[in-house]
């Protein structure tokens, strides 16, 4: 697959790189578009479960179950909608809500399904019936049938494999309820790092960084996931940004990291890797000898200023000779990071100290609004108050 990393917009801040716009970016070449709203037949993004109404009488429940089994058109949507938010006397609505599952009209069956998720764990006995539904053709059925199934609390081996298998649906709607519904379920690390592999190379911004989001909920759990990802092209970026999320707790991915750093060309890899690698800290001080290679050594502008970053948030003193030279540099933003980087290495140093202050204070008052910005916070992580010039 061909690599995007080259094609996707930078703006630096303050020793951090970000993909403009983005969570993630992947390995594919082109990323889809965010998948249209629904159509009056297909199912509204949200749920319908925030706030029920007050208890029914079971006369009055049973009266809207008949409408929602054998009424017809817009009467019996609105029941079934009722009844799911009214989530009362499961015993007599789920059996006929099940059998709704089956009916011709998909509008009856999407709001059937959503109905059940309603009803929780008291409607666990439709997961058969929604396992099928997953594997339907329609996508707003696979959907909520995908949705119901991580609230109906069904953790059989069948839901979990079934939802494992919609995280890798072309649909970027199916994909999100089939991560979540794994997040609710917690089916134990094993199908949690199949369905997140996938879904870390969805083709769908949105799903991708629904899956860094679990990953990073998992924490020092997902270092072995992030260990193996760092290793494939197609996942590599994804689980650096995991790193980095984690910071601290994702120690153990360090070496993981460096070996992908010292292969990589890519700079937006490499910068993501960097700043993992500065996100993980004092944990990472092993680097340092690979960080100050590839920022004396990369012909990208940006790449040796995460470097610098990464070289002072680590805490490492081995490269002192990389970041002296580098602040002698014919680049002002190079030059003040790593300035930066050497006060923090040697706080008592009162002459590195003042070195990093003029440097941060000429980059406040510069033109540049990403070295301003950087500048400012640079001198807050310093503690030291920012200085403009005399009006």
């Amino acid at each position: 697959m061909r690599s995007s990393f080259g094609r996707s917009p930078v703006c630096v801040g303050w020793g951090l790189v970000v993909v403009a716009g983005m969570i993630v970016t992947s390995s594919c070449a082109k990323r889809n578009e965010p998948a249209p709203a629904p159509t009056e037949t297909s199912a509204p993004a949200t749920d319908n479960s925030e706030a029920a109404p007050a208890a029914t009488s079971k006369e009055d429940m049973s009266k809207l179950l008949v409408s929602a089994t054998t009424g017809g058109g817009e009467a019996r949507y609105t029941a079934i909608d009722d009844i799911g938010e009214r989530a009362a006397e499961s015993n007599l609505i789920v059996p006929d809500l099940i059998e709704n599952l089956d009916d011709s009209d998909p509008q009856v069956v999407w709001r059937s399904e959503r109905a059940l998720g309603d009803y929780g764990e008291e409607a666990v006995s439709a997961a058969p019936e929604l396992r099928e539904l997953l594997s339907n053709k329609d996508p707003v059925l696979q959907h909520h049938a995908a949705v119901a199934l991580g609230r109906v609390g069904d953790k059989s081996e069948e839901t979990v494999d079934a939802l494992v298998t919609a995280v890798g649906s072309s649909d970027a709607r199916v994909s999100r309820a089939a991560v979540a519904a794994l997040k609710n379920l917690k089916p134990g690390p094993v199908k949690v790092a199949q369905a997140l592999k996938k879904a870390m190379t969805a083709q769908d911004n949105s799903v991708a960084a629904q899956a860094l989001e679990a990953i990073v909920e998992l924490g020092p759990k997902a270092v072995p996931l992030i260990n193996e990802a760092l290793k494939d092209p197609t996942t590599a970026y994804l689980a650096a940004s995991a790193a980095e999320e984690i910071g601290p707790d994702a120690a153990e991915a360090v070496p993981a990291l460096v070996d992908l750093l010292s292969q990589t060309k890519h700079s937006h890899m490499q910068i993501r890797v960097l700043l993992a690698l500065g996100r993980i800290g004092p944990g990472a001080k092993s680097a340092a000898p690979q960080i100050a290679a590839v920022m004396a050594s990369s012909q990208d502008a940006t790449v040796p200023v995460a470097a610098a970053f990464a070289l002072g948030s680590i805490g490492s003193t081995d490269a002192d000779d990389a970041l002296r030279a580098a602040v002698a540099k014919d680049s002002p933003f190079l030059s003040m990071v790593a300035s930066w980087s050497l006060a923090k290495l040697h706080p008592d140093d009162a002459e590195l100290k003042k070195q990093a202050i003029e440097k941060l204070n000429a980059g406040l008052n510069g033109d540049d609004e990403a070295i301003k910005g950087a500048a400012e916070k640079g001198l807050k992580m310093l503690e030291t108050p920012a200085t403009t010039p005399a009006q």
